[in-house]
């Protein structure tokens, strides 16, 4: 059994685990009275959140990728969803692989560039996040004060970390600093130089500033969505828009586990767990969980795969092409 077959082993073991804490202490008939009973007249608006999402993301990577090319935010609005959509349906999180693997194909980019790209858009996102939560968790009861200092700290060492890349890569250049400590580790060199270039945009307040915002209106909008579909569930009363951001930060942590692709199981687990500590039965939380989950999925994974084959590739031809990718760089 070789490495990639532990690994989805071991995810396939952490979603049964998370699976059997979703259902625990929920009545099948509860669950189907209260997704049966769902308004369908917000899902418009979920749709929508759903596709500003992506074009959010897609505007900010055009800002990280603008020193190597000026891709149109339609091209990146296409990738954006292939990866996220690859996510969806592939193990090992491969969908910022693909993208960045497509990015450097369509706009003739190094695949480093795009890669890196990718890993600065993921560190403003996580920045993003834990700033919306501090706020959102301050003198909350249903987050215990040691998480908020936790997270509190995690996001000023993002900062930190964001900041160091941003001002670094003149240190790391031929003769800086930098460089001259990290001589006896040339690939780990390698790899902060990419991702200091990959940041260096940063440097100018104006492109920071539009990155930053864009992260934080990015995130601000997605909470809407699980407002929303709290509203559609008949929980409006117990999800506020305000606590909106405390269920999509739990759902971010769920996401982030390594689970099956998709992340059925944790994600509806870590969302369940936060509503029943405000109150909301266990079916309940579980049916807002699915529901919000199901509708990001379907959407997500539709656009994604549509626009994949429209750029002729199935999804084993995209897996074979980065495979073979691999193989052939030194």
């Amino acid at each position: 059994m070789n490495r990639k077959h532990i690994s989805a082993a071991g995810a396939l073991a952490v979603t049964v685990i998370f699976l059997g804490l979703a259902l625990r202490n929920v009545h099948i008939r509860g669950l189907w009275e209260v997704l049966s009973s769902a308004r369908w007249r917000w899902l418009p608006l979920m749709l929508g959140i759903i596709v500003l999402d992506i074009a959010i993301r897609a505007w900010r990577w055009r800002i990280l990728l603008s020193r190597a090319a000026t891709p149109s935010i339609g091209l990146l609005f296409r990738l954006e969803a292939v990866g996220l959509a690859v996510n969806n349906v592939l193990f090992m999180r491969l969908g910022e692989v693909a993208r960045a693997f497509l990015a450097s194909r369509e706009l003739n980019i190094p695949l480093m560039t795009a890669l890196c790209s990718v890993a600065v858009e993921r560190a403003l996102d996580m920045a993003a996040l834990l700033a919306l939560f501090c706020l959102a968790s301050a003198n909350s009861p249903f987050v215990p004060v040691s998480i908020r200092q936790g997270v509190f700290l995690v996001f000023l060492g993002m900062l930190l970390a964001l900041s160091i890349l941003i001002f670094s890569e003149c240190r790391l250049g031929p003769g800086g600093s930098w460089e001259k400590q990290l001589r006896r580790w040339p690939k780990i060199h390698h790899i902060i130089s990419q991702l200091a270039a990959g940041a260096a945009i940063l440097r100018e307040p104006r492109w920071c500033a539009t990155a930053v915002f864009l992260s934080l209106i990015l995130w601000a909008c997605d909470a809407v969505l699980y407002w929303a579909g709290a509203l559609a569930l008949g929980l409006g009363g117990a999800v506020t828009y305000q606590r909106s951001v405390l269920v999509l930060s739990w759902a971010g942590a769920g996401a982030a586990l390594p689970a099956a692709p998709g992340a059925f199981g944790t994600l509806e687990a870590m969302i369940k767990s936060l509503l029943v500590d405000m109150g909301v039965s266990p079916h309940e939380a579980l049916a807002y969980a699915f529901f919000c989950h199901v509708i990001m999925y379907l959407v997500v994974t539709f656009l994604g795969l549509a626009f994949l084959y429209r750029i002729g590739l199935s999804l084993g031809e995209l897996h074979s092409a980065i495979n073979k990718h691999r193989q052939t760089v030194p």
